[in-house]
Order: C-alpha cells, then structure tokens, then sequence
C-alpha cells in the first residue's frame, strides 16, 4: 500500500460546491493537547450548503485535568458571519478558522473565549491509500491532514489556561453520504516534528473494512504496508478506556502506540455519534498526545446517544463525576 498527495496553499480555504449535490459539504477539524495547562479538545466546522436550505456544523469540545468540560454540537442555519473571507464560521461567526498564513482558531461563547494559531510540522498531506474504499469514495473524496504546535489561550469559566501544545487538523470537501459509516476508528497524534502518525480502520455499510496508516519521522512520509487497530470499550457501549495501533512499515519494522484516554467528547449529526477521547502520550522520553475517535454502530442505528462513561454528551459547562 503507497501513495500520498500533498495539497497547496490554496486548499487551506472553502471550495467551490457543487450546487446539485444535497451531500456536498466543507469541513475543518483540529485537535489538540496542552499538557502544561492540563486542556485540549476539538474543534470541527462544517458546511453543507444544500442541506436544510444550507447548514453549518458545529463539534466543539474542551476537557480539562481539573475535570472541568465544555461543549456545543449545532447544527444552525448558515449565515453571513459563517463566511470570512479567509476561512471558515459557526453560530454566526461565534466560532471560526481563519488562514492568514497560519491557522487561527477563535470562539467566544458563554462562560469561554479560545483565540489559538496552528503552525504545521509538514506540508498538507492526504494519506489515503487508492484502495481506501467507502472512506474516500463516500465520506472524503478531497481531503488532507498535517500535526503541529498549537499556541495561545482558552479562558474556560474565568479561568485562563496558556496554551502550548500540540494538535493535529485536517480539511475534507466533496460528496459526504453519512449513511455509508458504520464504524470507524481513527487515531492521529504527535509527538513533534521527529515523529507523528495516523490509523484509520473503516468500517462501510457495503461491509468492506479498511486499516491504513502512515508516520511521518522529521518531514518523510512513511505509509505502513499493514495496520492493526483495536480498542477497550466502556460498558455504555460508546466510549474507549484504551486503544493501541501497530504499524507494519516497508522492510518489516513494526511501531506500536497504546493509548488511554484521560476525557473525551461526543458529537453527533446525520444519525452518526463520534468520540473523540484525548490522550497523552509518552515514548522514550517525549511526551506526545494522540486523538483515539471511535464511532460504533455496526446495526446502522440513529437514537442519540444519551449515557457516556468517558466523555461528555451534554452541551455547556459541565464537570466530570
């Protein structure tokens, strides 16, 4: 398995649409790690402009050491504010990613204000192998990723946190059926420019199952032949308490990362419920973070998910229990 495409500069803002596609959409997501401050999150925008009369998405989440948490899943009617003109808006231009250069990432919202700037360890990369199936044909026909340092501040219930972390984002446009998931298990992570990595293993409602992965080791890209993923599931049937993946890379070398989660975040939309667990990590002396998100629904259910052991699923400023 081999084959990676690097994108320009010109990927980092929204695409053109295709106005006949009602599945067409535009997202952004990042996630990230503070270990200092004891916070990190995500933070995913998307637009689908044919859907419901044109809607953005919003998955936002923060978990702190102190147990402290804060989210938003909305789905709100797009508006003017939810297009700068470098970059990407929710709730009225509440929450944006904006590129000048470097990514910038701001919300102001009750009880938070987050202003934060990306700077890449690699170039905007799409890893996905040609036979990734379901996922690229269905899911992220256009997309790539890149790990880096993440800066800034989060002020969380009148409590300041300095950032100084790192994160992973990416940026998928195109058809997106979320119909076609059944399960999925991803986990990018970093543990600086000497070393980052993703796993994706793909479960697709056509039943196909797909594992890839790559490192990237001081800017070289290194796409495993073989990818083992697996992860320890709570009793609520939803959220992780552990995930490891192992690469098998050209030549027969083989990496291992196990993960545990310390606090994790729930979004959902179009009948499709993701976990993304954060977790530091630490190998041979550095300390890294990954992001272990799983969904899990192999009988294509769509209630809402309503009990969650290890992450939170309600709106707001909450606490872990």
């Amino acid at each position: 398995m081999s084959g990676f495409t690097q994108h320009p500069e010109t990927s980092e803002t929204r695409q053109t649409p295709d106005p006949h596609d009602q599945w067409w959409q535009d997202s952004v997501f990042l996630t990230w790690y503070a270990r200092a401050a004891g916070i990190g999150g995500v933070f995913r925008i998307g637009h689908e402009p044919n859907f419901g009369g044109g809607i953005s998405t919003l998955w936002f989440g923060l978990v702190t050491d102190s147990g402290t948490r804060y989210r938003r899943n909305v789905v709100s009617a797009l508006m003017a504010e939810d297009f700068p003109a470098d970059g990407f808006g929710a709730m009225s231009g509440r929450y944006q990613q904006t590129f000048d250069g470097r990514m910038h990432y701001r919300a102001h919202d009750e009880d938070l204000f987050l202003d934060l700037t990306v700077e890449d360890f690699y170039p905007r990369t799409d890893f996905f192998p040609p036979d990734a199936g379901t996922v690229s044909q269905d899911f992220a026909s256009s997309h790539y990723e890149c790990s880096g340092r993440i800066s800034g501040i989060v002020r969380l219930a009148g409590r300041d946190h300095e950032v100084d972390g790192l994160c992973h984002r990416d940026h998928s446009w195109g058809t997106r059926r979320w119909d076609t998931l059944l399960n999925h298990r991803w986990m990018p992570g970093t543990f600086g420019p000497e070393l980052s990595f993703g796993s994706i293993a793909w479960h697709g409602v056509d039943g196909s199952l797909r594992q890839f992965g790559y490192l990237v080791r001081d800017g070289e890209v290194v796409i495993a032949d073989a990818v083992d993923m697996a992860v320890t599931i709570e009793a609520d049937g939803t959220t992780c308490r552990a995930g490891t993946t192992v690469w098998t890379l050209p030549g027969g070398e083989r990496l291992t990362i196990a993960a545990a989660p310390y606090d994790g975040v729930i979004s959902e939309h179009h009948g499709v419920g993701v976990v993304d667990s954060i977790c530091e990590l630490e190998r041979n002396g550095v300390s890294g973070f990954c992001d272990l998100e799983i969904s899990t629904n192999p009988r294509h259910g769509a209630l809402p998910i309503r009990t969650a052991v290890r992450a939170v699923n309600v709106d707001g400023l909450s606490h872990r229990t």
